[in-house]
């Protein structure tokens, strides 16, 4: 097969229209959260709203408070969501911890643990977060891929729930619950999702794969290319810090361009601090997002005590920043940044 060929045929498994099509049964799932394992064949004279999600994906977690509404809206007239959690790093594979994460989530709704890929697969989903409609004949009818189109979203769940019960009243479409999802919200270019493995990830310094190795910063800092200082280790999916100490001199640095940061961490178990510079002095009140503290010395400081994602920056001054991230602990565990643009003027 020539690469065109090629290239083609993936364009096609990766962007299958599902449309109109019988959804695929759910099939496989380490386990369920909140519910029995379902069954679409089981669910028939229902409307399903399949949700694929992942903890640690800041989309994901900016769609939730709309999920979780249309669940109170719509259960008792015949909603079922279903949460798909198919994760994106080693952590969030684990049983455990994806129950523990829905709980803090507030998820009442099942989630079926896709740590396998089975489902992913079985639907031939590339995305998180991914939701699909399928109707009472379990036919798929709508199909979303990302943020947005709530209002549009919910106006399909009311759509197929009529096709069940003619009668049945509905409350006024939600257009948005975040600021940020306003109609008038402004969003700026942004720095894309950045990774702090080797395999997706981009460094501003030749690195050596799976080895310790002492870094030299030389202050050749590039939006999106990550450069370290110190002794690090970078693996396929995640970076960590080798030594333990008590000066935070070791860092991790790079340029975006935003107005949030999110890093997604991981302790196993155990807790540890980042010291958090943003163009090499303390974060601003007015940009701290909400994982960040102050500490006795003035350092603004994130308090890593679990595999999540942990908000760093969070405001409405847009604009080109370095951002460092200082530690001397050898659990010190990155995996990715992700960033946010939107300004609600």
């Amino acid at each position: 097969m020539n690469k065109i060929f090629l290239a083609i045929m993936f364009l096609q498994i990766s962007f299958f229209n599902w449309m109109g099509r019988k959804a695929p049964e759910l099939e496989g799932g380490i386990g369920w959260i909140n519910s029995k394992p379902l069954k679409l064949s089981e669910l028939k004279g229902k409307v399903v709203l399949i949700d694929f999600f992942e903890y640690t994906c800041v989309n994901c977690l900016r769609t939730l408070p709309y999920l979780k509404e249309w669940h109170r809206r719509y259960a008792d007239k015949g909603l079922v969501i279903i949460g798909v959690h198919t994760p994106e790093f080693d952590f969030s594979a684990e049983f455990k911890n994806v129950e523990n994460a829905v709980k803090e989530l507030g998820i009442e709704y099942p989630v079926v643990v896709d740590s396998k890929y089975e489902i992913w697969n079985i639907f031939k989903n590339q995305f998180w977060p991914r939701k699909f409609l399928i109707d009472k004949d379990g036919v798929i009818r709508y199909d979303h891929v990302g943020e947005g189109a709530y209002g549009r979203t919910e106006a399909k769940i009311q759509e197929l729930l009529k096709q069940i019960d003619p009668n049945l009243k509905f409350p006024e479409i939600i257009e948005y619950l975040r600021e940020e999802d306003k109609p008038g919200a402004v969003c700026y270019p942004r720095t894309p999702e950045m990774y702090a493995g080797y395999l997706r990830g981009y460094f501003t310094q030749r690195v050596n794969p799976d080895s310790e190795e002492y870094y030299k910063d030389k202050n050749e800092y590039k939006e999106a290319q990550l450069t370290l200082n110190g002794w690090f280790k970078v693996e396929a999916w995640k970076l960590v810090h080798t030594k333990n100490g008590e000066k935070f001199s070791d860092y991790v640095a790079f340029k975006f361009r935003g107005t949030e940061v999110n890093a997604v961490f991981n302790s196993d178990g155990y807790i540890y601090d980042v010291v958090v510079t943003l163009d090499d002095k303390p974060v601003p009140e007015d940009m701290k997002g909400e994982d960040i503290f102050y500490d006795d010395e003035g350092r603004s400081v994130v308090r890593v005590n679990k595999g999540r994602m942990y908000n760093l920056i969070s405001g409405r001054r847009y604009g080109v920043y370095t951002l460092k991230l200082y530690t001397n602990s050898d659990k010190f565990s990155l995996y990715s940044f992700t960033f946010g643009s939107c300004v609600v003027e």
